[in-house]
């Protein structure tokens, strides 16, 4: 019999404005760019395992999430996570890369080890600092060797075919600023954030975008629907889950279950329907509908790719991104994954709601998609 996947907890720090970004209000970003990856994963990692009631001495594996690995430690992986958190020098672990999906693809590969029997107890965790990326890598890394173009052109050729306009992108990330700034002005990040360096709570937030912002907002590429507006803010930091076999979980209060997990690839012009291909493959293996999905966490690489994963798999907006997502709160790459698994849990235990599905898009032509259910 497979072992059940359980989330104890999760955390995560603060998403802050890259070095080479503005915040809202103007000032520079930078907050977390003093900090490697290793610091922003194992400060989330610390949060989540202290959340669960446990110390680094628990886990028996660590899967570390990492898109840019640059800098002269960054081989060290997940090695380097561990001795962030202090942990003995027995724990384990592996780094993995799925680009903007590392973080999910840890928490995926968690999940086997767990199931396969050889772990009980794992930190999936993930981090990126693009303030640490030189600009030569960072930049030419959004261009899509395989087919040619930019990221950004794939997903706007989408939309486009499917009729989906500048204005209703546009309008779909300034939603995105203002649910997360309500979600912020109520409190509730304050259940996923623990603090890293001198911040403590996300700096790429708009409170009300005006009109102004996204149609004098730079375009990406002659020609396109893509701006710096509606595409999503570039930012650090890190997060984490605790996940656990039933045994290991014995007297504690798990967030929920982790009921399956998939990747896709396709054509890699067809990058922006790799979250809707890869819910679709998933809930086809669940044996679930997508009516019966409560609440879903997209990753909103650009306002265009969610529309197109909206509209083809058919979903009500009203469920999807409730708190805002990636255009307001930044897309931290490897630290993206866990965040959305540990936000989704939060919304479905205030909202009395029981199932949900998160999922990212990724260069290349690929989609990476987690299934969860609350206890």
């Amino acid at each position: 019999m497979t072992p059940e996947i359980l989330i104890l907890s999760g955390a995560r720090t603060p998403f802050a404005v890259w070095s080479r970004g503005e915040k809202p209000e103007g000032g520079k970003g930078g907050a977390l760019a003093s900090l490697d990856p290793f610091d922003l994963a194992g400060t989330a990692a610390s949060g989540a395992l202290s959340r669960a009631g446990l110390s680094a001495r628990d886990p028996d594996f660590i899967v570390f999430g990492n898109c840019y690995h640059v800098g002269p430690h960054a081989c060290y992986g997940a090695r380097y996570v561990a001795h962030r958190l202090k942990a003995e020098t027995r724990l384990t672990g592996t780094t993995v890369n799925l680009a903007c999906g590392a973080g999910l693809e840890a928490v995926r590969v968690a999940a086997e080890e767990i199931a396969s029997g050889r772990h009980s107890l794992i930190l999936a965790c993930g981090a990126d600092v693009s303030s640490r990326v030189p600009l030569s890598t960072f930049v030419p890394s959004f261009n899509d060797v395989w087919c040619g173009r930019a990221i950004s052109e794939t997903s706007q050729a989408v939309a486009k075919e499917l009729g989906i306009s500048r204005q209703e992108q546009d309008a779909w990330a300034g939603q995105s600023h203002r649910r997360a700034a309500a979600a912020r002005a109520a409190g509730l990040f304050r259940d996923e954030i623990v603090p890293a360096a001198d911040a403590v709570q996300d700096d790429a937030i708009r409170e009300n975008p005006t009109e102004d912002y996204f149609t004098k907002s730079k375009i990406l590429y002659e020609g396109g629907d893509a701006t710096s507006a509606n595409t999503h803010a570039i930012v650090d930091g890190g997060s984490a889950l605790v996940l656990a076999n039933g045994k290991a979980a014995a007297g504690k209060n798990p967030l929920g279950r982790l009921v399956g997990a998939e990747v896709v690839g396709l054509a890699p012009e067809r990058m922006a329907e790799g979250s809707a291909a890869s819910i679709k493959k998933l809930l086809a293996r669940l044996s679930w509908s997508i009516d019966s999905v409560d609440l879903f966490e997209i990753n909103e690489t650009f306002a265009s790719q969610t529309l197109v994963d909206i509209q083809e798999l058919g979903l009500d907006p009203e469920k999807v991104n409730v708190n805002g997502g990636a255009l307001a709160l930044g897309h931290p790459f490897g630290g993206t994954g866990a965040r959305l698994i540990h936000t989704l849990l939060l919304e479905l235990a205030r909202r009395g709601l029981k199932r949900g599905a998160a999922a990212i898009c990724v260069g290349g032509g690929l989609g990476i998609a987690a299934a969860v259910e609350r206890l």
